[in-house]
């Protein structure tokens, strides 16, 4: 970037008022009306924040009304509500500058603000994806993991919790402190050194992607080694494997900060990876919230039995409605509730406990930790209970 300061103050006001970047031969800036994908990143950002908001508030309603109890994972979530921030970030660049615009066809004026948002979104997203992984990973590490019991699933699963918080506080400081002066991270007018972000992101983005796919493939020894039907493993299977397009997101990402890192079109590589963050993190919702779903789909037949009988109650005398309501289930009176800790993956004080909901039965498998090999996941012995 050119030092402005050496420049005329009349020189400076041309410069300033031009665009950010010399276009390719043949192609006029546009500043009114450019080119541009924002009804995709306006789709993007409503899209996955209401489904962000609905498996963060379903997980948290299931956790606490059914598990009675909120443990280190469902804390996290006040991390992961910084995700909020981020896509504060995202629609403030689509508003203002444009989602997918090429830098020519932005003022240079304008570009100091738009590196300051795409500044505070990378330190943003480093927290959230950061927080997710380790919900994920502590999640795991206690419903696939007899209790006490430290095997190469545990230790697999902390090694790459681990990893992934180190390598995000890092990039998280170098985000925030990477350049001296500070300022200069989102303006480039200004003399000073900075670390090399283009470098950092596709390092991240490369460590991102191997944790993506270890956390992928981590469960599904466990569940293909469970007796069960292998109708049921595929369910089961499937479940867990949502995080795939976390991977595809992360490999995407991966070209896109190569992309960003060797290209001077700054502006639109970094909303490319901005979307690809975006993909990444909604994935990691999806695999933190969706297993305990499942519990509150099924008792889900409390509200057609509420709706059933106040369609009968506006019929009957008042005498004989309270017949029609004693068989009524509640989230909050659920016959279930007997069993607090029942529900698709738990963790007991004496066992793992895994309950595997089909349409009309639960089947719960009950891994016994002292009769375990860690060796082969297929060792263990599964009792299975089906419960109507």
């Amino acid at each position: 970037m050119v030092d402005l300061t050496s420049l005329s103050p009349e020189l400076q006001r041309i410069l300033m008022e031009g665009p950010a970047l010399k276009p390719p031969p043949g192609v006029q800036p546009n500043f009114v009306d450019p080119e541009n994908r924002n009804a995709l990143g306006y789709g993007v950002i409503l899209s996955t924040s209401t489904i962000a908001t609905l498996l963060t508030f379903s997980r948290l309603y299931v956790r606490y009304f059914y598990h009675n109890k909120l443990n280190i994972e469902d804390a996290l979530m006040i991390f992961q509500g910084a995700y909020a921030g981020f896509m504060y970030v995202s629609w403030k660049i689509t508003s203002e500058v444009g989602c997918l615009v090429h830098q020519w066809n932005v003022r240079l004026k304008d570009l100091p603000h738009f590196l300051y948002y795409i500044n505070t979104g990378s330190a943003v997203y480093g927290n959230v994806i950061m927080s997710l992984k380790v919900g994920v990973l502590l999640h795991w590490s206690k419903i696939f993991v007899p209790l006490g019991n430290r095997n190469g699933f545990w230790w697999t699963c902390h090694i790459t919790l681990w990893v992934n918080v180190v390598l995000y506080v890092i990039c998280t400081f170098l985000e925030i402190f990477g350049c001296t002066p500070r300022e200069k991270l989102w303006n480039p007018f200004i003399q000073g050194k900075c670390f090399d972000m283009g470098k950092l992101n596709i390092v991240t983005a490369a460590i991102n992607f191997v944790s993506d796919v270890i956390i992928l493939f981590l469960p599904q020894k466990v569940i293909w080694g469970l007796q069960m039907s292998t109708n049921k493993k595929i369910g089961v299977a499937v479940l867990f494997a949502t995080g795939i397009f976390a991977i595809v997101s992360a490999g995407h990402r991966i070209n896109s900060s190569i992309s960003f890192a060797n290209n001077e079109d700054v502006v639109y590589y970094a909303t490319e990876m901005g979307l690809w963050c975006i993909g990444e993190m909604i994935s990691g919702f999806f695999v933190l919230c969706l297993p305990v779903l499942p519990k509150l789909f099924a008792d889900w037949l409390w509200v057609r039995k509420t709706v059933s009988a106040l369609k009968s109650f506006s019929r009957s005398s008042s005498g004989s409605h309270r017949s029609m309501f004693s068989g009524i289930a509640t989230p909050f009176t659920s016959s279930r509730r007997k069993q607090p800790d029942a529900s698709l993956f738990t963790e007991t004080d004496e066992f793992g406990l895994v309950s595997l909901p089909g349409p009309s039965t639960t089947m719960e498998y009950e891994l016994r930790s002292d009769k375990i090999d860690d060796r082969s996941v297929s060792n263990r012995e599964i009792s299975q209970t089906l419960e109507s």
